[in-house]
């Protein structure tokens, strides 16, 4: 009898009488399933979440009849939280994208997309050990491996963590389902490089280079690892490569310049380089600078004036473009 005034009660949006009702009907009745039901529907339009769950899994347990329209309402109110995230998310507003993810992850505690969008929250909020936990739970419930892009995530993570052992585990699971993976190659190189597997962190690039002999930015980052192994010239000669096959390539003209400006002492080399630089990114103050450095340094080392006396010009120039766009 205090199932009918409730569902009056609940027609009339009159939310708190309807709980009265119901919650003083379960006392002398607690194995009423409808009852139970209908106190999760009114948890549910409080978003009180966590009470709501516990009504609708009693009402299950004791009655399966209201199943459908149990999982409609969980997925009602998912979506709304979900999407608000992602207007959050898209808009910047971390914050909140985070915490409407976290409290969408209550009702679907399993749902693969809010995990892995509360991953990127997380790491564009900067928190690494709780993207750390949402990628991994994201990866977790990735049988089928979907979630590529989340997989490569993690795995920077680990990497940029020091967790080289994960990180390259990570890797090497990518590459068994894409071998062919850049990303997934790169971190597993370096991995090698960090656990003092030198000769394995070579042979990945040489045996997809193998395949891709022309590949650019495969050979770029073979550069990257011999510069972080300290074999300069080995680096010079990829990066002048990558730079070859794609001379828009600032980033391989830059990492060339300033090995010959910091670890080879090529001031010329230098020189040569950040003027290449110059023609991909016209009045860049800090490729000016650098080059006024190495200008004045090869100057001194070979005695001539006129070069000092440019490099001199050359940091004039770089600290007025600072100044007007600073």
């Amino acid at each position: 009898m205090y199932v009918t005034p409730a569902k009056v009660y609940l027609q009339q949006n009159n939310l708190d009488n309807t709980s009265e009702q119901l919650q003083y009907g379960l006392k002398d009745n607690p194995k009423d399933a409808e009852a139970h039901f209908l106190l999760g529907k009114i948890y549910a339009q409080r978003k009180m979440y966590p009470e709501m769950l516990t009504e609708f899994d009693t009402a299950l347990s004791l009655n399966k009849k209201y199943e459908g329209e149990i999982e409609s309402t969980k997925e009602k109110h998912f979506r709304n939280l979900y999407n608000n995230a992602v207007e959050q998310f898209n808009g910047d507003k971390l914050d909140k994208a985070a915490e409407s993810l976290r409290t969408a992850l209550v009702i679907e505690p399993n749902d693969l997309e809010g995990w892995a969008l509360l991953g990127k929250t997380y790491i564009r909020q900067k928190k690494s050990d709780d993207a750390l936990a949402a990628l991994e739970k994201t990866v977790s419930l990735d049988p089928e491996f979907k979630m590529i892009d989340e997989r490569i995530l993690l795995m920077e993570l680990y990497y940029n963590n020091e967790r080289y052992e994960e990180a390259l585990n990570s890797a090497q699971e990518i590459m068994r389902h894409d071998p062919n993976n850049e990303e997934a190659i790169k971190v597993a190189a370096f991995c090698c490089n960090a656990l003092g597997q030198t000769e394995k962190a070579l042979e990945y690039y040489e045996n997809i280079l193998k395949d891709q002999p022309d590949n650019p930015d495969l050979i770029f980052n073979l550069g990257l690892l011999y510069e972080s192994m300290e074999r300069y010239d080995d680096a010079i000669a990829q990066f002048e490569r990558a730079h070859e096959l794609n001379p828009e390539d600032l980033e391989a003209i830059l990492h060339h310049a300033q090995l010959c400006l910091e670890k080879t002492g090529d001031y010329l080399g230098a020189i040569e380089c950040y003027k290449a630089a110059l023609k991909i990114s016209q009045d860049n103050p800090s490729i000016l600078n650098n080059l006024g450095v190495a200008q004045i340094r090869a100057g001194n080392e070979l005695d001539d004036q006129s070069l000092i006396d440019e490099g001199t010009a050359t940091l004039k120039r770089a600290e007025e473009l600072k100044t007007q766009n600073p």
